[in-house]
C-alpha cells in the first residue's frame, strides 16, 4: 500500500523469508514488477507462507495464516549490511507478526 500510494519506483523495500517455491518466485516477481525493493531470504526445508483473508456479510475480517517459512527468518540475514543499510535509510519501519 506505501508504494502505491508514493508512486516512486523503489521507495518502499520488503525483507523477509519465503520458500523456494512458485510461490516465493511470485511475490518476489510481482513486488519487483510493483516497484517494492525485496530482499528475501530463501528457506531451502519451508514453503512460502499463505493468508486468507475471510470478510462476513457484516464486514467482520479475520486473517487465517500459515506462516511457513517466515517463522524461519534469520537475524543474520537482516544484518548483512546491504539489508541493514535498507533499515537505517528507512524514514518508517512497519513490522508486523502474528503470535
Amino acid at each position: 500500500v506505501a508504494q502505491w500510494m508514493l508512486q516512486k519506483p523503489f521507495a518502499t523495500s520488503y525483507i523477509g523469508c519465503v520458500g523456494r517455491d512458485e510461490f516465493g518466485q511470485q511475490l518476489e516477481r510481482q513486488a519487483t514488477k510493483d516497484g517494492v525493493r525485496v530482499r528475501f531470504l530463501v528457506d531451502e526445508n519451508e514453503p512460502t507462507g499463505k493468508c486468507a483473508c475471510l470478510i462476513t456479510e457484516k464486514v467482520c475480517r479475520s486473517l487465517v495464516a500459515n506462516l511457513g517459512a517466515a517463522n524461519h527468518y534469520k537475524v543474520e540475514h537482516l544484518v548483512m549490511p546491504e539489508n541493514w543499510a535498507l533499515v537505517e535509510a528507512a524514514k518508517v519501519c512497519y513490522i508486523s507478526g502474528f503470535f
